[in-house]
């Protein structure tokens, strides 16, 4: 037994440091086993070319990740690189969801129904750590609507369900929520990372508080982007703020909003003469 010992060690060795998660061959396997299995669905959405996802791709083949995985989820990795299959074309556009990058993780339950889905890092305990929220029916973002509804409104909740509504595109109940976070957000916090964070990731209008703050305040912008990003931090107003513009109701705005937004335009340096945005 002491000779056996060695090799059975290293047999057990080899086959753990070599699982790897299994995926399903169709969206439609993925489903149907999902089903037989009583299981929710995880859906890999990735691109190979993605310097992300190919970090993630490393850590999925831990096998405490792997072993999570297989044990409490059917597998599916979406590949967008080369166009998506006319089923997966078909199974995103049911969804509702409009994903803006990779990679992601989504999760559906055995009948395609929505649980949650989550950006991701390479690193094996967030990963996990996805997988499990997405078991827990009070804490995935599909509970997110009904927390709201019933008057949930710390900033964890209304952040998490802003950031949803965007990845739906319900832009109306989106403001309305983000101009909720904005009512409970401290007010002596407005000028910090955490108040960029949330204007960066959720705020759509630039009638939000957040907004409001920040392009009074663009100084206070200066060093909240670093690396490559650094000195980008302006870019987030401008994009909320030429999204205003493209609407052709600008147009009939009235004189007050009109010039305020025009202030708005010279202070981000998008052009001297604002007048042409409303030619």
């Amino acid at each position: 037994m002491k000779n056996l010992f060695p090799f059975l060690f290293f047999t057990f060795s080899l086959f753990s440091f070599g699982q790897e998660i299994q995926f399903e061959k169709t969206l439609q396997q993925a489903f149907a086993k999902a089903k037989q299995q009583n299981k929710s669905v995880f859906i890999e959405y990735y691109s190979p070319s993605c310097p992300v996802c190919k970090k993630v791709a490393v850590v999925m083949k831990d096998p405490k990740v792997a072993d999570y995985y297989n044990k409490n989820f059917v597998n599916y990795a979406l590949n967008i690189d080369n166009g998506m299959t006319k089923e997966e074309e078909n199974f995103m556009k049911t969804s509702g969801l409009h994903l803006d990058g990779v990679p992601v993780f989504l999760f559906f339950d055995a009948n395609k129904n929505y649980l949650h889905h989550s950006s991701v890092k390479a690193d094996a305990n967030t990963l996990m750590e996805i997988g499990r929220v997405s078991l827990q029916p009070n804490l995935r973002n599909a509970a997110l609507a009904e927390k709201y509804q019933k008057g949930d409104r710390t900033i964890k909740t209304l952040y998490a369900y802003a950031d949803l509504l965007l990845t739906y595109q319900d832009f109306e109940k989106q403001k309305e929520v983000a101009d909720a976070l904005y009512d409970v957000f401290p007010k002596a916090d407005l000028s910090t990372q955490k108040s960029y964070i949330v204007l960066k990731n959720v705020v759509n209008s630039i009638e939000n508080g957040f907004f409001l703050h920040w392009i009074r305040n663009l100084n206070d912008l200066k060093g909240l982007e670093t690396g490559t990003k650094a000195g980008t931090e302006k870019e987030v107003l401008e994009r909320i703020l030429l999204k205003e513009l493209s609407k052709p109701e600008r147009k009939s705005w009235p004189k007050a909003k009109k010039d305020a937004v025009k202030k708005m335009i010279v202070d981000l340096g998008l052009t001297k003469n604002p007048e042409i945005y409303f030619e």
